[in-house]
């Protein structure tokens, strides 16, 4: 008899153990990932600055292009309808960055609501596993939120270098198209239009031959490939040139 109880206190022992161990493992886990949510968090709140910087920034963008960059194009008829073409892809861009900005709130509220379940020790282990996957979702989401932030903002600054261009405000186009590859360093038409300002406006040889080639290099099977080779190597021989004056 004694024997048998021994056994039965053995195998108890050998339960609550077992027990105890996969509640630490699960505890672990759940620390692990409050901790990373703590830092998607973070990371969410300084996305949000960011995108409030932006914000700011984009409202002076359309300041500055109602009064003076885009009001040349009043003196033409060509350039007033690409101001208006213009436009409505500032107002387009901005209203999408703005909406994505709401979303990161919303994500942020529900980070928020996601850690205060989390930490509640009565909560059963099934549902630690499903904010476990809530977590996850969210986090996918915000992947796939920054990217299109980025798409978005790299469009903006594209389209309001080709703004400036039209309005003949170089130095501001230049500013935007280097802006936009913060965000997309492999649109080649912005690299053909630096490569364009350099040559014509800055006469600066050496760095348009580097966005034309960028341009070649992204966009391989351009339909004005051969005309892009010519300007390298006429761009070329114009540096050779500078070199012998000197």
């Amino acid at each position: 008899m004694k024997k048998v109880i021994l056994i039965i206190v053995a195998a108890l022992s050998f339960t609550l153990l077992t027990i105890s161990l996969i509640l630490i493992l699960n505890i672990n886990n759940l620390k692990s990932k409050l901790n990373q949510s703590k830092n998607l968090l973070k990371n969410t709140q300084e996305e949000m600055e960011r995108l409030q910087a932006d914000k700011e920034k984009i409202t002076k963008d359309n300041e500055k292009l109602k009064s003076d960059a885009l009001s040349y194009a009043a003196l033409n008829t060509k350039l007033q309808e690409e101001k208006e073409k213009s436009q409505k892809s500032f107002e387009q861009a901005k209203k999408i960055i703005f909406s994505k900005e709401d979303e990161i709130k919303d994500i942020k509220q529900k980070i928020s609501e996601f850690e205060k379940k989390i930490g509640e020790k009565d909560l059963e282990l099934k549902s630690k596993e499903k904010l476990r996957q809530e977590s996850d979702n969210l986090k996918k989401k915000m992947i796939s939120l920054g990217n299109s932030i980025k798409k978005e903002r790299a469009l903006y600054h594209y389209n309001l270098g080709v703004a400036y261009s039209q309005a003949k405000l170089y130095d501001d186009a230049i500013e935007e198209y280097e802006k936009s590859f913060k965000f997309n360093a492999d649109n080649p038409e912005a690299h053909y239009n630096l490569g364009v300002l350099f040559e014509n406006v800055k006469k600066d040889p050496e760095t348009a031959i580097e966005h034309y080639k960028k341009y070649l290099e992204l966009k391989p099977k351009a339909e004005d490939k051969e005309d892009v080779e010519s300007l390298i190597k006429k761009l070329n021989n114009v540096m050779r040139q500078m070199l012998n004056i000197r």
